[in-house]
């Protein structure tokens, strides 16, 4: 059985925020593990001082925070206010456990965030016409800011990986 059909049970009978919710989460759950398994193949006193694939997944973790609380909902992203001071500016590679944190915090607020989304409220458009992008609608926002630009990331995160 290919791939896609065997997580097609994941997506079968959802309307559009169903789907991006299942999206997300899949997309969470490759960052999150593939980010897990490169921390149980490091020696334990070796400290990632410049890992691309702490950058990475950093860079996941930001982009999310910022299209989730900056562009749909308006509010000041998580790393300028709950990790002000100690965000992913200021992480230290030498104790990734805030870092982890701060990911796992971004992905509960999507999730909550993308819980609450009524079916009609995904095609709710958002005004980025300030960023070069017109007007798309929340669905467009999340599959493009989100799915598609950490599925992305996942993809140079493993080959990091491999590379490290």
């Amino acid at each position: 059985m290919a791939t896609g059909e065997q997580r097609g049970h994941l997506t079968r009978g959802l309307d559009t925020a169903g789907l991006l919710r299942a999206q997300v989460r899949e997309v969470h759950r490759e960052l999150d593990e593939a980010f897990a398994e490169w921390l149980r193949a490091r020696p334990p006193a070796a400290t990632p001082t410049g890992s691309r694939v702490v950058a990475l997944y950093v860079h996941a973790a930001t982009v999310e925070d910022i299209t989730i609380h900056a562009l749909l909902r308006g509010v000041t992203p998580l790393y300028e206010t709950d990790w002000a001071g100690n965000g992913p500016a200021h992480y230290s590679t030498a104790d990734l456990i805030p870092l982890r944190a701060y990911a796992q915090q971004v992905f509960a607020a999507t999730e909550a965030y993308l819980a609450g989304l009524a079916p009609d409220e995904a095609s709710r458009t958002v005004d980025l016409s300030h960023l070069g992008q017109g007007q798309p609608t929340v669905a467009w926002v999340v599959s493009r800011f989100i799915v598609l630009q950490l599925a992305q990331i996942y993809g140079e995160l493993t080959i990091a990986m491999r590379d490290s």
